[in-house]
């Protein structure tokens, strides 16, 4: 069963909406490949982000950004882990406003030492996030124009500002290639009656090779790994079309339906079925119209507002590895690289701004 301490699910797949934010704790199991854009923020812990070209451990207030396409898997190393993921989801967002994003965003590894600057920027933004979020909880509902246009700002600081260097490193491993190949296999053929054999023959080795290489690096024995894919390549089938458990089992390359509802617990801790109606569930409307909030828990508030200072929030309008400028209210504030602070009052009166700067007492 999944560990669901710290859940927390924005889901734009209930609404059609390009943007979702989860919160979890999850021990992810298996590769994903999706049509989104991901940015993966560590809240507490460390995960070790894996992918086609890269390996390597994310800690706490690092990121990577992943790009379309792009298979990966973030895996727990610490036990009390929590991890913020973002996707924005071009399927869901009109040509019209976007033209075309082949190739235009890259997966990057951003910390203190490598990508400071877009780490800053994006790290902004998802607390912009939260805090429109928490302003909906308490509203009654989520400002659709603030929403858009933090989501349409991450696109572009994406964009504009990778660093392309981190990916070119190599991996650590020397089995990478085979074993991504691998994966890379079952994602293009999880759905036909494909065997072990098959993953031998693609990467010339021998069955019991190819076995003892695949367990090692994903942990799972080659025919448990494939039922998750399968289960997993199975939700939005779930969630968006009214077929049956049985037809659905079938669609993603289970055997029959009592063996894909045995695996999707494991996964999930529920039935297919009833992830489906809690799915659903979630769509219906409350008496007299009210709004469903998207609620946070005490323990899910007090470990963001750790990470991102809610309770003292200032907006940033400008960050470099030499000085911030903040906004909070009526006040700027300055830091230096030597740490040294500055406030900047400022008074707007018509054509014209007057500042009085007062050094910020120790």
């Amino acid at each position: 069963m999944q560990n669901m301490n710290y859940y927390y699910d924005f889901s734009g797949q209930k609404y059609n909406h390009p943007l979702s934010l989860s919160m979890n704790s999850f021990d992810r199991k298996v590769f994903s490949r999706q049509t989104s854009l991901e940015i993966s923020f560590v809240l507490r812990g460390s995960y070790e982000v894996v992918t086609e070209h890269i390996s390597h451990v994310l800690r706490e207030q690092e990121l990577v950004v992943i790009s379309p396409n792009e298979i990966h898997i973030l895996k727990k190393i610490d036990p009390d882990s929590v991890i913020l993921i973002l996707h924005i989801d071009f399927d869901r967002i009109p040509d019209t406003l976007l033209g075309s994003c082949r190739n235009i965003f890259y997966t990057t590894i951003c910390n203190l030492q490598n990508n400071r600057q877009l780490l800053f920027l994006l790290k902004e933004e998802l607390r912009k996030l939260i805090v429109v979020l928490l302003q909906g909880n308490v509203n009654e509902g989520t400002d659709l124009f603030e929403l858009n246009e933090i989501m349409m700002k991450i696109l572009c600081i994406t964009k504009k500002e990778q660093s392309h260097s981190f990916e070119q490193l190599p991996v650590a491993s020397i089995h990478h290639d085979n074993y991504i190949k691998a994966i890379r296999y079952i994602d293009q053929h999880y759905h036909e009656n494909i065997h072990l054999s098959d993953i031998a023959k693609t990467l010339s080795f021998s069955n019991s090779y190819t076995s003892r290489l695949f367990t090692k690096f994903t942990g799972l024995p080659f025919v448990k790994y494939l039922s998750y894919v399968r289960v997993r390549e199975s939700l939005e089938y779930l969630l968006e079309c009214k077929a049956s458990i049985e037809e659905i089992s079938g669609i993603c390359g289970m055997p029959n339906s009592k063996a894909y509802t045995q695996i999707f617990k494991e996964l999930y801790g529920i039935t297919p079925s009833t992830y489906r109606k809690r799915f659903l569930k979630n769509l219906l409307p409350l008496p007299g119209n009210e709004a469903r909030p998207m609620d946070f828990t005490k323990e899910q508030k007090e470990l963001m507002n750790h990470v991102f200072q809610l309770d003292n929030y200032k907006e940033c309008l400008y960050r470099s590895k030499d000085v911030a400028i903040e906004k909070k209210g009526d006040t700027l504030l300055c830091t230096l690289a030597n740490h040294e602070e500055h406030e900047f009052h400022y008074v707007q009166k018509r054509d014209r701004v007057l500042i009085t700067i007062h050094p910020v007492a120790k």
